[in-house]
């Protein structure tokens, strides 16, 4: 965690702990603070969701779009410095997010720049669609191809 901002507390560090050891997964404030709770009754589900709200401000978790425009995920990203240097995609079947390391987008993201002015935040941008597997899946069960 940064310790410019942050303070250690019991509870911090069982959150801490919990998103660190999954974080390739993406869960709800609510999927968060049950799976907590099962865990450790002496967490409350109030002091969960201010504590996502402080290590999401702090970097440490990352905060997206659910599978519908409603929902709220989030996903560890830790002291991860490369995650902050690549685009994202996220499958809005799914809800997969995939880590796109991409030479084009870098210098789609430079151009912007150089010749708009305009600075990119790859760690705000998110590409919206479907991942392969769903389109395949869509194809098996007939949905036309446009």
């Amino acid at each position: 965690m940064k310790e410019k901002t942050a303070y250690r507390t019991k509870q911090k560090e069982l959150l801490y702990a919990f998103l660190k050891a999954h974080p390739e997964k993406q869960y709800s404030a609510k999927e968060i603070a049950k799976r907590i709770k099962e865990h450790h009754a002496d967490i409350g589900e109030s002091t969960v969701y201010r504590l996502i709200k402080n290590l999401t401000e702090e970097g440490v978790l990352r905060r997206f779009s659910g599978k519908n425009a409603k929902s709220v995920v989030y996903q560890f990203a830790g002291q991860n410095e490369h995650c902050h240097e690549h685009f994202h995609l996220k499958c809005t079947d799914c809800g997969e997010l995939i880590h796109l390391d991409c030479e084009l987008l870098k210098s789609f993201e430079k151009h912007m720049g150089a010749h708009h002015g305009f600075s990119i935040d790859p760690v705000k941008t998110i590409f919206y669609g479907v991942c392969a597997s769903c389109g395949k899946s869509q194809k098996k069960e007939g949905t036309p191809c446009v």
